[in-house]
């Protein structure tokens, strides 16, 4: 299991990055299903900014370990603890509860770095907005409706990603552009 966090003051002086230990709160363990629309909310947000670490911080960690000669095919979770990792599919969420995109590393190198990023970005973005709404099964038109407001203030993933690397994003469009005409 390729579980990734931001790693402590300790442990940024050596480069190692070290598994969470699990926490006692019911809000960012792996097995809680959120209830309100605060909570949901919480939950949306602590695994988004798991997934920003993962294109930010750590996206060449992320491209080595989406090897494409990985014979199974691999997803890219959040978790509600704000860490991310890749991984089988089907080998982390609960049967019941949508499940990201399948496959991320089979694409990786038929397509410019900056290219399957702003892809897997993308799918993310589905994948959590799949969950919030999953949990959110429960609730009002009302709640559901101030959940989707609070999620839509947000910036997308795939939007954080052309933020993080704008120029690379606007030359590989131009370059698309000319291969096809």
């Amino acid at each position: 299991m390729f579980r990734r966090v931001v790693p402590s003051s300790s442990s940024a002086q050596n480069g190692d990055m070290h598994r969470r230990v699990p926490s006692s709160s019911p809000l960012i363990s792996d097995d809680y299903i959120p209830r309100t629309v605060e909570h949901i909310f919480i939950n949306y947000r602590l695994r988004r900014v798991g997934l920003l670490r993962a294109f930010g911080t750590d996206v060449g960690t992320l491209y080595n370990l989406c090897d494409p000669g990985y014979k199974e095919d691999l997803s890219l979770y959040g978790y509600p603890d704000g860490t991310w990792d890749v991984q089988e599919a089907c080998m982390v969420l609960p049967p019941n509860l949508p499940e990201p995109a399948v496959g991320i590393n089979l694409a990786r190198d038929r397509m410019r770095a900056i290219d399957w990023v702003t892809l897997v970005a993308e799918h993310c973005d589905s994948w959590l907005l799949s969950l919030a709404f999953f949990f959110s099964v429960g609730l009002s038109r009302d709640d559901r409706g101030s959940l989707f407001e609070r999620i839509n203030d947000l910036p997308t993933l795939a939007e954080k990603v052309k933020e993080y690397y704008p120029g690379q994003l606007n030359q590989s469009r131009i370059q698309q552009a000319n291969l096809e005409n």
